[in-house]
């Protein structure tokens, strides 16, 4: 099969579009052909070896959580999925591949309402933001929430999960994406480049902390007594939190179907909107990278949605076909 593989630690630099062995699967596993999956800042955080001491990469190593694809093969414990079904989900990484071998427990059918290049651009993100907004944030109905770097992929979503609860959101972003952000539910979009949220926003029940800078250290001043912070970008500040008596999360994504089914349902409801930015054939993964980090500016720039990366139709062979046409390069 296809793959892009890493060889060594490293960032667009390192991407190789090779030829890979097809992962075998347990008899709890299910192997899915991919049809698409998409750039996570995670998989390059990971490539860079910033975070090896503590998720060391064994290489060589094929990046990629989210995925959608059709289930080619399932093992003899597998019940809940069969060969030919629909699926999408999130996984530890190895979707950059034509084929990815996985447990179930993150994966659910894809919804009837979106392509596998939109499906693709969900779990990762999708299941980040429901988890920030309903696990670790706990927002209820009327309840007031900051979302910082809400025009980006999983500010977007969180954003609508709040306002299907009813709360009442505010958010950070540039003013190029005040329209975007409105249409999703936010009440009042704060231009993080010319206001200061701290004069704008007081007596928060949560803040979503989504960038980095010093933004979770000032994000305290603006909640009230006993309020909570969940942030994704970094450790918590805990002598700030101490003292306004908040509770304060550095959250990680738990891979979860349960999350990821709830969200389905959204979706095929037409109640939640996906955003795909750019959709690029998986042997320009290299460039999706690029544009993320802004290390080339020659390339598109986007300000918000997801990246994707197809799998050529063209390379669609079942994995005894590809065996049988070229066994070496399988």
């Amino acid at each position: 099969m296809k793959a892009i593989r890493l060889h060594n630690y490293g960032l667009s630099e390192e991407l190789k579009y090779e030829n890979a062995p097809v992962p075998e699967i347990s008899d709890e596993q299910i192997l899915v052909k991919v049809m698409a999956t998409s750039v996570n800042p995670l998989d390059m955080k990971k490539a860079s070896g910033i975070v090896k001491d503590k998720t060391p990469l064994h290489f060589p190593w094929i990046p990629g959580h989210d995925f959608s694809g059709i289930i080619e093969n399932a093992g003899k414990n597998v019940s809940n999925f069969k060969v030919g079904d629909e699926v999408y989900g999130n996984c530890n990484g190895g979707s950059y591949a034509e084929f990815l071998a996985l447990d179930t427990f993150a994966v659910d059918i894809k919804p009837e309402a979106l392509t596998f290049e939109e499906a693709a651009s969900v779990p990762h993100v999708g299941e980040t933001a429901w988890q920030a907004i309903h696990t670790h944030g706990k927002l209820t109905k009327d309840q007031k929430v900051l979302i910082h770097g809400a025009a980006g992929a999983v500010g977007a979503y969180a954003v609508q999960f709040a306002s299907m609860i009813g709360a009442t959101i505010y958010t950070t972003a540039a003013s190029t994406e005040k329209e975007f952000l409105l249409s999703l539910g936010a009440e009042k979009v704060i231009d993080y480049q010319t206001e200061d949220f701290t004069q704008l926003v007081n007596d928060l029940d949560l803040v979503l902390v989504l960038v980095g800078g010093d933004i979770q250290k000032r994000s305290y001043t603006v909640l009230k007594e006993g309020g909570r912070l969940v942030s994704t970008t970094g450790p918590i500040m805990e002598e700030e939190a101490r003292q306004k008596n908040i509770t304060a999360i550095s959250m990680i994504i738990h891979q979860s179907g349960d999350d990821l089914r709830k969200i389905s349902k959204l979706i095929n409801e037409h109640q939640l909107k996906t955003d795909v930015a750019l959709v690029y054939n998986l042997e320009h993964a290299a460039d999706g990278w690029r544009i993320l980090s802004g290390e080339d500016p020659s390339l598109p720039k986007i300000s918000h949605g997801k990246i994707v990366l197809k799998i050529s139709p063209d390379n669609y062979d079942s994995v005894e076909e590809k065996k049988n046409q070229n066994p070496s390069n399988v």
